[in-house]
């Protein structure tokens, strides 16, 4: 297996994600190198049989792709130190929000930078990741992130947007999810039933959406004078669909108004 030695630089919630996922996927732990300021993460990571560093001076040497992966916050701290190692002729890829590829070529000192915004199911190899930039693909980096999901090269500021469509998206639907297990649980359903059940919908929707539109699936399921009319009625009248639009737009819109900050405050560092 032709496999690029991985260095990840912060193994939390994400990160660890991650690597879960290219484990699953058989990607040969001992090219997976980690770094993190947190031992009991480190540990964690140990656990999987990947290679945990002490420095970012180690895992830069041993590495020829390197994922930061920690909060926005921390992104400028963590590119400064890289800009000390012997970074040169290696390829970075950040998963943080808001971190403009300029800002990170900038600070990292090296026009080989990229962005990348996955999601945590990437854990069972589910993830959709945006990629950028897409005039510069890359074939190694694009592959790395084949092995926990679905990849897809966008410009910048569509992988900005999706932070909220895509990155963030899997609390939201979670939280569906468990509006429908409670609903099962009132009727009277077993709590492992619904459980099961209701996480079996949502993976078989998923699929049917990569072959049919949205539409058509629920004209599939919906008959005249049916049970499913009529469900779907509820859902109108209590303005379900219009008022979870409109939280996702408002959302949206505070986002872009943080990453407009945020990147005016790179314009001035620059």
């Amino acid at each position: 297996m032709d496999t690029a030695n991985i260095g990840i630089i912060g193994v939390g919630k994400l990160g660890f994600s991650l690597v879960q996922g290219l484990v699953k996927s058989g990607y040969p732990v001992s090219s997976i190198h980690v770094f993190d300021k947190s031992k009991s993460m480190l540990d964690r990571a140990a656990e999987l049989g990947l290679k945990v560093c002490g420095s970012l001076e180690e895992l830069v040497s041993f590495s020829n792709i390197i994922i930061i992966s920690v909060r926005p916050n921390d992104v400028e701290g963590v590119a400064k130190e890289l800009a000390k190692t012997q970074v040169e002729g290696k390829k970075v890829v950040s998963t943080a929000a808001f971190v403009s590829l300029r800002a990170l070529e900038e600070l990292i000192g090296t026009p080989s930078v990229y962005r990348a915004m996955p999601n945590i199911a990437a854990e069972v190899n589910s993830s959709f990741t945006a990629l950028s930039p897409p005039n510069r693909k890359d074939i190694g980096i694009e592959k790395i992130f084949s092995y926990i999901g679905v990849v897809e090269w966008v410009d910048e500021q569509v992988l900005d947007a999706l932070t909220i469509t895509s990155s963030s998206t899997p609390a939201v639907v979670a939280e569906l999810m468990d509006a429908f297990v409670l609903a099962s649980l009132r009727a009277g359903v077993p709590l492992d039933v619904a459980s099961k059940s209701v996480a079996m919908v949502f993976q078989g929707i998923g699929k049917l959406a990569e072959q049919k539109e949205l539409w058509s699936i629920r004209n599939t399921v919906a008959t005249p004078s049916g049970t499913t009319v009529r469900l779907l009625q509820k859902l109108y009248e209590h303005g379900v669909k219009e008022k979870l639009l409109s939280a996702l737009v408002e959302a949206y819109e505070e986002f872009s108004k943080k990453l407009s900050e945020f990147r005016e405050k790179e314009s001035k560092k620059e």
